[in-house]
């Protein structure tokens, strides 16, 4: 029996982060169009709710890793400076899952450090203040 298509507002959904603010970045503009034909409602997609803050992150430099340090860790791992990457932090840690990127960058005085998941038609960032 072959597996149902799921349509893009069901994986978003299944992709959302359950513990952290989070923020899609679609990688073009198909998706959206998509999501509008479901009448999906886009602002379930930014929990940051926070353009200025979100553009600074996205644009900051990353540092990449490989999915497996949350796909098949058994443990946190930590990746320098204080951050430890964990199963926690996302909800599909799956194949689909391309790499994950570390980025720091201020704001407004205001270190952050910049978590981005990286799927093939959509990145999510989680954003933390760096203390």
């Amino acid at each position: 029996m072959a597996k149902e298509k799921k349509s893009i507002s069901e994986i978003v959904n299944d992709h959302k982060p359950k513990n952290f603010k989070f923020k899609f970045i679609f990688k073009d503009d198909e998706i959206l169009k998509e999501l509008e034909a479901e009448n999906y409602d886009l602002s379930e997609t930014d929990t940051i709710c926070n353009d200025e803050l979100t553009q600074a992150a996205y644009q900051s430099e990353f540092r990449y890793f490989e999915r497996e340090i949350v796909g098949k860790a058994k443990e946190p791992t930590d990746v320098g400076d204080g951050i430890v990457i964990s199963k926690q932090l996302i909800t599909k840690a799956d194949k689909k899952l391309q790499q994950i990127g570390i980025g720091y960058f201020s704001l407004n005085n205001v270190n952050y450090v910049c978590i981005k998941f990286m799927y093939e038609r959509f990145d999510i960032i989680e954003i933390f203040i760096k203390i």
